[in-house]
């Protein structure tokens, strides 16, 4: 009987071990992997890398939800075609090696200087492409300090700061009213903090202080009753002037115009509208220069 209790006990004991090491290699594996840097390009270190890895994984584990951020070297890439490129790797992922949640956003750049300075992308697929439509690429270029990150180097807070604007967009979109252009986000005022306090403070303690001292003054000069004379002809007496015809004359006229500005975007970018890539998945793209 005891003999058998131990056996008993040796097998749930391999069981457990065996579910452990599962799930162990399922965390580990290369489907895991969500954050690739190919030919060469090294912009994020490993600690970094591990940072934006466990925040995407709270992502898919939260919001079901994958991202995907790729960063290559690719010369001759022509930017028109960045959207059906980013489609087809998302679809298949590299050489079918990895897999991604169909519901997905790819964040890709493209690190080769040509003529017009190096691209950056973005690529929603299937319900990715209804959250992360053109209202969010061009809230990231003219919102965000994506674009800025980017041009000064600043690679893993340019992701980092992406994923916080991802995750605002997912859980808006779970009240079945994503944001889009007319249900725009409006970031949350930050409270302020206790230097900027004290100095608006001072500033509107001068500015009190300014306002009293020149009513102060008002009021004293309104006491003092005699007031002196500085023109001769504030001694005439205005009974005996009579005006009786007033005229002016101008001689030259000048009119002076200026040209309104016209608007113009900061990186080049745009975005596309919904469409179904060669693998049969909705996707949306945007994306520009920098």
């Amino acid at each position: 009987m005891r003999k058998r209790l131990w056996i008993l006990l040796l097998c749930l004991t391999a069981v457990m071990m065996f579910a452990l090491t599962g799930a162990y290699a399922d965390e580990s594996s290369s489907d895991a992997t969500r954050v690739f840097q190919e030919n060469g390009e090294e912009i994020l270190d490993d600690a970094q890398i591990e940072k934006l890895e466990a925040r995407i994984k709270k992502i898919r584990q939260e919001y079901e939800f994958d991202v995907v951020i790729r960063i290559v070297n690719i010369e001759n890439l022509p930017y028109d075609s960045l959207m059906v490129y980013t489609d087809d790797y998302y679809d298949t992922g590299i050489n079918s090696k990895y897999h991604f949640g169909n519901d997905g956003l790819l964040i890709f750049l493209n690190m080769c200087d040509d003529e017009d300075g190096r691209d950056y992308w973005f690529n929603g697929c299937d319900k990715g492409s209804k959250i992360f439509d053109n209202y969010f690429f061009e809230y990231m270029e003219n919102n965000t300090g994506f674009l800025s990150n980017l041009k000064s180097g600043n690679y893993y807070k340019a992701f980092d700061e992406t994923l916080d604007i991802v995750e605002i967009f997912l859980e808006q979109a779970e009240t079945g009213e994503p944001y889009s252009y007319d249900n725009p986000y409006k970031k949350p005022k930050q409270p302020m903090s206790g230097k900027k306090f004290t100095i608006l403070a001072l500033i509107e303690s001068g500015i009190a202080l300014l306002f009293g001292k020149g009513y102060a003054s008002k009021l004293r000069n309104s006491m003092n009753t005699a007031i002196k004379r500085t023109e001769a002809t504030e001694y005439i007496d205005q009974s005996s002037f009579y005006l009786t015809r007033s005229q002016d004359m101008f001689m030259y006229s000048n009119t002076t115009r200026t040209a309104i500005p016209t608007e113009t975007r900061s990186g080049g970018g745009g975005g596309s509208s919904i469409h179904t890539s060669s693998g049969g998945h909705s996707h949306s793209g945007g994306g520009g220069h920098f």
